[in-house]
């Protein structure tokens, strides 16, 4: 395991599996557009870190046939209550950074949903790389939560809880202030690796409203969120909750931008 990874928070989702599934906001149907747009259906998927299904049902349902690698056994167990009745779906509990495909070289897609940050990227392009047939494509997506603009209800929500991570969790402050344009572009590590051409960057901006409790679920899902001391982590919801409840009518929107990277495999030999 790299020492760029923290491993305990990678393994944390595990803990609130069918949370994860219940809470998470879908990704939306035109990042998978972008996908299809270059493999189309049918063709054969190795999920990097699928949890609990989130984007392996809406591939299943669009006609390709998905290999899912999921380090957590309780996230299996959901991805596969989720994904039952789809026989072109297959989850297998393993670390993708030990993982083999059986035959290199075979897979159409390698996809991670909010999943490959949590791989040593120095393997992670390269085992990617070797799944994937002549010409394949590597698909990396992500939702990134935003403030909103100013003077919307998501933002006015956003700024009156920086006061209260500020008084409950103050190490999580910094992290809020993340802005997808500002984070670093992938397609710098991906061209860095050696094995991928065509590099791409796609930004789709959308917004959901979540009810106070299932906002608070949301949270408790989030890494960072999970690792807190659990007085902390309490309080912290407790503040969020009364302020969601109290000032916003039990409501919390939320602005997102789902990054999507795709870039294809270079061939082999």
């Amino acid at each position: 395991m790299s020492s760029s990874v923290d491993d305990r928070r990678r393994r944390s989702f595990d803990i609130v599996a069918a949370r994860y599934l219940a809470s998470r906001p879908a990704y939306p149907a035109a990042a998978f557009d972008l996908v299809a747009a270059r493999v189309p259906p049918p063709a054969d998927v190795l999920e990097v870190g699928p949890g609990p299904g989130l984007a392996t049902l809406p591939l299943v349902e669009r006609g390709y046939r998905v290999l899912g690698i999921e380090l957590g056994a309780r996230l299996a167990a959901e991805a596969r209550r989720n994904l039952a009745g789809h026989r072109s779906a297959r989850i297998v509990i393993a670390d993708f950074e030990q993982w083999r495909p059986p035959k290199p070289h075979t897979f159409h897609l390698v996809l991670a949903a909010s999943s490959w940050h949590w791989i040593d990227p120095a393997v992670a392009y390269e085992r990617a790389w070797a799944a994937l047939s002549e010409g394949g494509w590597l698909a990396l997506m992500a939702n990134h939560p935003r403030p909103g603009r100013v003077g919307t209800r998501a933002r006015q929500f956003w700024d009156a809880t920086d006061a209260l991570y500020r008084r409950h969790a103050p190490q999580l402050v910094a992290r809020r202030g993340w802005n997808p344009s500002r984070l670093p572009d992938t397609r710098v590590a991906i061209r860095h690796s050696g094995r991928f051409v065509a590099e791409e960057r796609h930004v789709i901006a959308w917004r959901h409203c979540f009810e106070a409790e299932a906002y608070l679920a949301l949270l408790d899902t989030y890494s960072d969120h999970r690792i807190l001391a659990a007085t902390a982590r309490a309080r912290l919801f407790a503040a969020i909750r009364a302020l969601a409840i109290q000032d916003f009518g039990g409501e919390v929107p939320r602005y997102y931008r789902t990054v999507v990277y795709l870039a294809q495999a270079r061939p082999v030999g």
